[in-house]
């Protein structure tokens, strides 16, 4: 007998209020996603299906309202064109990170290949726990007053407390708690510090012993897990990437940024190409080829990602302008991405990127991508070095991107 739906019960929201949350749903959809199959934790996947579910649901909600404010006819109808796009792609991307964070139910094993394809060192932003320990200062304090993201460099997304998950900004934290965090490296080892946490970097949740399914041992195997490793780190990076890309494009109407992203959707088409051929020839190395089913699903669902985020840039290059509602929308979000050239002037210039963890210059942004001359780069060894004219992707705070602006380049920005 099949299960009854739950019923949606209807709860009238302004179209600004249905696209913040569908923004910060879907900023927090990407981070729960990851860590479902990083930890191998059905439980992270579930609430990512929830997620889901509520964009669907406010993905009815936004075409309910648009169709109701659109008395004026054709042209009013023109102006919410990007609006609908938005909703449209949102949903297809909510489904995507859902595909992927239900492959723990397909792949038992999938937390093994995740971890073994993300080498920490090539990670612009890994996710890993930290534990709480007495002395912690955020002992005792809701998260929300924390500003993890603008004080510390990193996201706190969710928190493991005696088996369970907490997922509300109203948590307080307390000793014995696991942070599960997402940030770049020299902040989450300053974030360990203050925690008191003196363990190495670790991605389980619960210890236990795994199987080596591969034999590392074999050079032609270690080989193509190599090669696979750098593709994967690039797919799921990029993919993540264009949807902050695409949805700055729109709300500030940019076109080099929608160019930026249609010219990132044709590098994935040949980087998905290019792991789905090592994975094959990886099948035929290994005893059971069936444990790549959820790493070949995983790539595939990014690549819808990376579909639904360039069709929001097309939408940008036809033309269309953004509409009102969307301006007051990304000012009420967490989050902004900026694009920002580095000048001759600018404290960034020849330092590398270790140095600029510092939070004189960091201020809570997280470099996405960078573009020198015609090559984009999405992830930096601690030694790379910026150079003037180095076009910045920044995501960050919003109350504190004045200040990031003004530190990549002081002369633009000297008399604000």
């Amino acid at each position: 007998m099949t299960k009854p739906s739950k019923k949606f019960k209807y709860k009238p929201l302004s179209l600004k209020e249905i696209i913040r949350e569908m923004k910060q749903n879907i900023d927090l959809m990407i981070d729960l996603a990851y860590s479902a199959i990083k930890f191998g934790d059905k439980e992270l996947a579930d609430e990512t299906y929830k997620m889901e579910q509520r964009i669907h649901e406010l993905t009815f909600l936004l075409n309910l309202q648009i169709i109701q404010a659109s008395p004026g006819g054709l042209d009013e109808a023109k102006s919410l064109e990007p609006i609908v796009v938005m909703g449209y792609s949102i949903d297809k991307i909510s489904d995507a990170l859902s595909d992927i964070a239900r492959v723990v139910y397909i792949n038992n094993d999938i937390s093994y290949f995740t971890q073994l394809f993300r080498d920490i060192s090539y990670v612009p932003e890994p996710i890993v726990k930290i534990n709480v320990n007495k002395r912690c200062e955020f002992i005792g304090q809701p998260r929300k007053e924390i500003h993890f993201r603008s004080k510390y460099g990193v996201d706190l997304i969710a928190i493991r407390r005696e088996g369970k998950w907490l997922f509300e900004r109203d948590d307080i934290i307390l000793i014995d708690d696991v942070l599960i965090v997402k940030g770049e490296i020299q902040p989450i080892i300053e974030l360990k510090k203050l925690c008191y946490d003196q363990e190495p970097f670790s991605f389980e949740i619960e210890e236990e012993e795994k199987e080596q399914i591969l034999d590392l041992g074999n050079p032609d195997i270690c080989e193509k897990v190599e090669e696979i490793q750098r593709n994967y780190i690039l797919i799921t990076d990029i993919s993540e990437t264009m949807i902050e890309l695409a949805l700055a494009a729109l709300f500030f109407s940019n076109e080099e940024v929608s160019e930026d992203v249609l010219e990132m959707e044709e590098l994935m088409d040949g980087l998905n190409l290019a792991l789905e051929k090592d994975l094959l020839d990886l099948a035929k190395l290994i005893e059971s080829p069936r444990d790549l089913t959820g790493i070949m699903r995983i790539v595939f669902s990014c690549e819808l990602i990376s579909d639904a985020a360039a069709h929001i840039a097309e939408n940008i290059l036809k033309g269309f302008e953004p509409h009102g509602i969307l301006q007051q929308a990304i000012r009420e979000t967490g989050e902004i991405v900026v694009r920002e050239t580095l000048s001759e002037d600018s404290y960034f210039k020849g330092k590398t990127y270790n140095e600029l963890q510092d939070k004189r210059y960091k201020r809570g942004f997280h470099i996405i991508a960078l573009k020198r001359e015609d090559k984009w780069i999405y992830s930096f060894k601690s030694d790379f070095v910026f150079e003037e004219g180095d076009l910045l992707i920044g995501l960050g705070p919003l109350e504190t991107v004045m200040q990031w602006r003004k530190c990549v380049n002081p002369e633009k920005y000297k008399e604000e």
